[in-house]
């Protein structure tokens, strides 16, 4: 059962995801995490399990990459999991809650990803147990999304102050990298784990959904903002089992 700020949450994104054809755009940040994944040689059939998969779009790349793998996605929206069997016949779909122990299947999966969906936790500690139980040994989890390097985990809700509906949303809060490295030692003290940085390599414009990210150069370097004035620190967390 999903909560009334979860429920605004897959509304948002269902008019993101399902209004748009990003299967042949691949986004960059799937290419470095596919090339992060490619190192770790896994077999050609490995398992990988992308939770908050939305239409499936990751996958969709993924196959194009990994064309022998078995891919399995995970998300809220049951539109959005529609989209993702139309276009991966040969994978695998589940509806349901990131944060249930009874989602995902333990000790079943290679690789683990979720592309930014920790942002949508208040606690992402449910997710991020869920997602070391379930893979297999010698597994990898690749978390991409916006992180603080200082130690200060930031809670954020926001609303357009244009709009009639002044109703408070959620996405995108920034949990400090000190905090999540304190969750993954309490889980699985022997897990290893790093931080890939991630630059956009080409400039994005701003558009008229301020909530969009767009790119501004900050001390020489392309950096990701929003229009909450957040700039948008993209990383890749990689935890080893």
């Amino acid at each position: 059962m999903l909560t009334p700020d979860e429920k605004k949450r897959v509304s948002i994104d269902e008019a993101i995801y399902l209004s748009e054809d990003r299967f042949n755009e691949p986004k960059e940040i799937f290419k470095k995490i596919c090339t992060i994944i490619d190192k770790h040689n896994y077999s050609e059939s490995m398992n990988i399990c992308d939770i908050g998969c939305a239409t499936g779009e990751f996958l969709y790349y993924f196959k194009k990459i990994f064309p022998k793998s078995n891919v399995t996605g995970f998300d809220k929206s049951n539109s959005m999991i529609q989209l993702a069997k139309k276009m991966i016949p040969d994978g695998t779909f589940y509806e349901g809650d990131a944060n249930s122990e009874q989602s995902l299947p333990k000790n079943s999966f290679d690789v683990i990803t979720m592309t930014g969906v920790l942002s949508i936790f208040d606690d992402p500690t449910p997710s991020i147990k869920n997602s070391i139980l379930s893979l297999k040994k010698d597994g990898s989890v690749l978390i991409s999304g916006s992180f603080n390097p200082n130690p200060i985990d930031v809670i954020l809700k926001y609303r357009d102050a244009t709009s009639t509906d002044t109703s408070l949303k959620s996405g995108w809060n920034v949990h400090s990298c000190h905090s999540i490295e304190r969750i993954i030692q309490k889980i699985s003290p022997n897990a290893k784990f790093s931080w890939h940085d991630f630059e956009m390599p080409f400039e994005i414009k701003q558009t008229s959904d301020f909530m969009r990210t767009w790119t501004v150069k900050i001390d020489g370097k392309t950096s990701l903002v929003n229009g909450a004035s957040q700039i948008v620190d993209m990383k890749i967390l990689e935890i080893n089992i």
